[in-house]
């Protein structure tokens, strides 16, 4: 990678005089400032802020990308591969993306190839030849990052870079701006959530158990035994039930603060699957869960609690969306620097235009909505949780049917001394 510095590049002709230019950078300006001060949604202000730049600039494609915690999440986008880009996340590490925001340091590149940034992401294999990105910097941080690209060399010159350096100082402050407001919202809407699932979700388990205790109680010498057993079974899964939702409840409250935190220590994987994967095993008797570990797995570095969470959380989904009779394979392996872990199953599927809402706070797919109930809030808190590990969760449809969701966490290399 090389160092990010403003690479000088050659000027180009370009039809717009002087004064026009100056006459429509002080208009986008004023636009962006406009479109902020009428309260438009965040995300509306940053596609218009690149459709704007696409009459000023000679662009192919471009995008706003945001921090959110360790993660640079693509909020708005223009060109051919606008679609496939708009919501992409890019974890943070040794990108080019990164470094700009990091560094707080604008870069421009006249030819990709020859400066080894070949694009990546939905842009892999375009024609792409010029890159310019500046960071959108608040109180001395970089908060994100607006970037342009061109399909022809040279595209874009230090005039270029000066438009965009004024462009995302007036975007600053709006940004900042719907980051307070986006955080009250979550908020509220995580408070909202309490209340629902306190109400609704954990008062049913709880009235299961009562109401089969009391039934025990009563009458346990009269029931016959296949009754007696049944009633046994039925409050140990409430209860295993209302277990998992005060801890998926805690998940979010800690989500509320703004930040799980994760006690890092090395965790042998294998023995926190198998935990996970008997005990799921034993509340579902009518579907086949099978674990394959490949041999001599890494170390990660996690909790191993949370990691069994997450686990039984994606399994339970697994058996609860898929018939009775089915199985659901666990496969865990070494990729590289992670491990990663997949939940295989025959279910309901998953649309490919909501494999990323399946994570989101609430959010239910209609056929899930169909088939069984639920609060919204389990993926959600795997995706907090695996995160917060600096790891990766992802759901997608099963080329011959049902779904696969599934994570990675980073492989823990300990340092070796050399005395």
């Amino acid at each position: 990678m090389p160092a990010m510095s403003t690479v000088d590049e050659p000027s180009v002709e370009r039809p717009v005089a002087d004064g026009l230019r100056s006459s429509t950078t002080a208009q986008l300006i004023v636009d962006i400032a406009t479109a902020a001060a009428g309260e438009r949604e965040l995300d509306s202000i940053l596609h218009e802020t690149l459709d704007r730049l696409a009459a000023v600039v000679p662009l192919t494609g471009g995008s706003i990308a945001l921090v959110e915690g360790d993660q640079l999440v693509i909020r708005a986008a223009v060109g051919p591969f606008a679609s496939e880009a708009l919501g992409q996340r890019v974890p943070r590490g040794p990108s080019r993306s990164w470094r700009v925001v990091e560094t707080l340091e604008p870069y421009l590149s006249g030819d990709v190839d020859a400066a080894g940034l070949a694009a990546t992401g939905p842009a892999a294999g375009a024609a792409i030849r010029s890159w310019l990105a500046v960071p959108i910097v608040r109180r001395g941080h970089g908060i994100g990052l607006l970037e342009i690209d061109s399909a022809e060399p040279s595209a874009f010159e230090h005039a270029d870079m000066e438009l965009l350096s004024t462009v995302v100082r007036a975007l600053s402050g709006p940004i900042e701006l719907a980051g307070h407001y986006a955080e009250e919202q979550r908020g509220a809407a995580l408070r909202d959530a309490f209340i629902g699932v306190i109400s609704h979700e954990l008062r049913t388990p709880i009235t299961t158990i009562y109401g089969l205790t009391k039934m025990l109680r009563q009458r346990l010498e009269t029931l016959a035994p296949a009754v007696r057993d049944q009633a046994l079974d039925d409050v140990e899964a409430e209860a295993d039930r209302l277990y998992r939702l005060v801890e998926d409840l805690l998940v979010l409250s800690r989500a509320e603060r703004g930040r799980v935190e994760i006690a890092d220590e090395p965790l042998l994987m294998d023995k926190v699957l198998r935990h996970a994967v008997r005990a799921e095993a034993g509340r579902w008797p009518t579907r086949s869960i099978r674990l394959s570990l490949e041999p001599h797995l890494p170390l990660v570095l996690g909790e191993a609690t949370y990691v069994e969470q997450v686990t039984r959380n994606l399994l339970s989904n697994a058996a609860k969306y898929s018939p009775a009779g089915s199985s659901v394979d666990v496969h865990a392996g070494h990729d590289q620097d992670e491990v990663v872990v997949r939940v295989l199953d025959t279910g309901i599927g998953v649309e490919p235009d909501e494999q990323a809402q399946l994570f989101e706070l609430f959010y239910r797919s209609p056929a899930a909505s169909r088939q069984a109930a639920g609060a919204g809030i389990g993926l959600f808190v795997c995706r907090q949780l695996v995160e917060a590990m600096g790891g990766r969760i992802w759901a997608a449809a099963r080329s011959g049917g049902g779904s696969e969701f599934g994570f990675a966490l980073p492989a823990h290399v300990e340092d070796v001394r050399v005395d």
